[in-house]
């Protein structure tokens, strides 16, 4: 039996949304934006380019940051930052993910039965906050949960608990097995919620129902 919420803490992607699919179609969206004419090819440069950004920021919000996968990945070709065509992948790959986002089944009636009920609501996310706000207003739920903390500002990811405690000095509640964390990551999502003794809810993409179970 879960203990009645203080207040909810949610992470945002592959946990509100599935993940795989809007990626995939935001790597088609930039490969079709680039010079490359070979599929692999790009998607292999990518994935260097990535790993090569993620060594040198590791365990920051700007890890995640496409853009500067992008800046990368044609530095890596071109041996020179070329810009147009750095912003021109990354607003494809973003344009190709925010079209095919779909918002999970459920959650829309959750936020609005904890925003009805007077549960404080906060996102803790390890992306940047710039994309952040744009996937909420994407799904339409940007109105539906009280504050939104990342890595990038916060200055710290997930497990670290820095995220967390700002959203509860915020709400004036005290960290407990009362306080609700729902994520897809079970190292980053359940890691801060046990340092801080919060209930973790495993957000199981194949649990279809996941939502729908948390509503009274």
């Amino acid at each position: 039996m879960l203990p009645k919420p203080s207040a909810i803490l949610l992470d945002i992607d592959n946990t509100v949304y599935a993940y795989a699919p809007c990626h995939e179609a935001g790597l088609k969206a930039a490969f079709g934006a680039s010079d490359f004419s070979d599929e692999a090819e790009f998607r292999a440069a990518y994935i260097e380019a990535r790993e090569q950004a993620k060594h040198a920021i590791a365990d920051t919000g700007a890890a995640h940051c496409r853009l500067l996968y992008f800046k990368r990945l044609l530095e890596n070709r071109l041996r020179r930052t070329e810009i147009t065509e750095t912003l021109a992948l990354y607003k494809a790959y973003w344009d190709g993910y925010h079209a095919a986002m779909q918002l999970d089944p459920g959650l829309r009636e959750c936020l609005l039965h904890w925003q009805h009920s007077d549960i404080p609501t906060a996102w803790i996310t390890d992306f940047t906050t710039e994309q952040q706000l744009r996937k909420l207003q994407t799904l339409n739920i940007e109105s539906l949960v009280t504050y939104l903390f990342t890595a990038e500002e916060v200055g710290a990811v997930k497990p670290n608990p820095r995220g967390v405690d700002e959203a509860l000095a915020r709400f004036g509640i005290v960290p407990g097995p009362d306080v609700w964390f729902i994520g897809d990551d079970t190292k980053r999502d359940r890691g801060v919620a046990e340092a801080r003794g919060l209930t973790f809810l495993w957000r199981d993409r194949n649990d279809a129902d996941f939502w729908q179970k948390l509503l009274p």
